[in-house]
């Protein structure tokens, strides 16, 4: 497929009506992107989707028919997880360019076989760390490249729901098709967000544990997909774990579906030789100024970070830029993640090589 040219649009396809309306809305915020495909397992489900983001896109059922017929680009990839593998290597394979929702795989085997593809075929893969494109996230990266909080030693990365066990019985609770619980789910962001913030430096070492206290009862319930009372759960509701890394730094990193808690939270803490920062709801900076330790509350503008992640995908096809994440940082995340769960099955300590 010949490269297209900064002045094109790149024609995408959209596979996967759930969390591919989130795409759409990215897109349709880029002048660059062309939305013309839309592929969903229930047809009837994108016709409404499309209907309601305001769109005219080929309607498919199946995404290899979507591939051959639609005369597509780029594809986002908004798929349960274990087909994310599949689906974004026959798409490289096409030689369509990929933006694959976070987790890029089930785990680093499958994730280093999606990297492969796309050096082989020479396409962009992309992994949707969407939290990346928050204007929090843009501020402080800036901050820290620029040096403002010296070396960032220590990181806590906690996302703590009460009742948020998403779509029971359905894929999200079923470890063949997601993978685990929500260590895959939301710690992925949680974890990315801290680990990028920082440099993304090696890993070296995990230890971590897991829990499931609430789902095997029935119990810790939330919002998110269908619930099927005689459906699988198999995963955690809990997972804690601590990452080390070459350079120095530890993320300590906590993120629960249920827990018995005052309140959630969400938030990434980082702390650098020079200063820290709280990521979050309530982004803050804290710094020692001439003698006084100062907390700084940036007033941020307001930013769509689905559009921003869909606008450097797009960039990086025009432009002929790496995109950030790309599928060997999403290699690196899968083996942080499966440690994680391989410590907390073994009760050691995992050295990544």
């Amino acid at each position: 497929m010949a490269s297209k040219k900064p002045s094109e649009q790149v024609k995408v396809g959209i596979i996967g009506a759930g969390i591919g309306q989130s795409h759409i809305r990215g897109y349709k915020q880029s002048p660059q992107a062309q939305i013309v495909a839309l592929c969903d397992m229930n047809e009837e489900r994108a016709r409404q989707v499309a209907h309601e983001q305001n769109i005219e896109p080929q309607i498919y059922g199946d995404y290899r028919e979507m591939i051959d017929k639609a005369g597509l680009d780029a594809v986002s990839i908004g798929l349960p997880n274990y087909l994310h593998a599949p689906v974004t290597i026959e798409c490289l394979q096409a030689g369509l360019h990929v933006l694959c929702e976070k987790p890029l795989a089930m785990n680093s085997k499958e994730a280093q076989k999606i990297a492969d593809a796309a050096a082989k075929h020479n396409r962009k893969c992309m992994v949707g760390q969407v939290s990346r494109f928050r204007a929090d996230s843009l501020f402080f990266k800036k901050l820290i490249e620029a040096g403002e909080l010296g070396h960032i030693y220590y990181a806590h990365a906690v996302s703590l729901r009460k009742k948020g066990i998403p779509g029971y019985g359905g894929w999200f609770t079923n470890k063949a098709q997601s993978g685990g619980g929500p260590l895959i789910d939301i710690g992925v962001h949680l974890l990315d967000i801290a680990w990028w913030l920082a440099g993304c430096p090696q890993p070296i070492a995990v230890s971590g544990a897991t829990y499931a206290e609430f789902g095997p009862h029935g119990q810790g319930i939330g919002s998110g997909g269908a619930h099927d009372p005689k459906g699988i759960f198999d995963v955690e509701d809990l997972a804690v774990g601590l990452i080390r890394f070459a350079n120095g730094l530890t993320i300590n990193l906590e993120v629960s579906w249920a827990l018995h808690t005052k309140t959630p939270h969400m938030g990434a803490h980082l702390y650098g030789t020079l200063g820290g920062l709280d990521w979050g709801p309530q982004p803050a900076l804290f710094q020692d100024i001439n003698g006084i330790e100062t907390v700084t509350t940036p007033d941020l503008p307001r930013l769509d970070n689905w559009a921003g992640q869909t606008a450097h995908f797009i960039h990086c096809i025009l432009h002929d830029k790496t995109p950030d994440p790309d599928a060997t940082q999403g290699v690196t995340m899968m083996k942080m993640l499966e440690a994680l769960y391989k410590s907390a099955a073994t009760n050691k300590e995992v050295t990544i090589k």
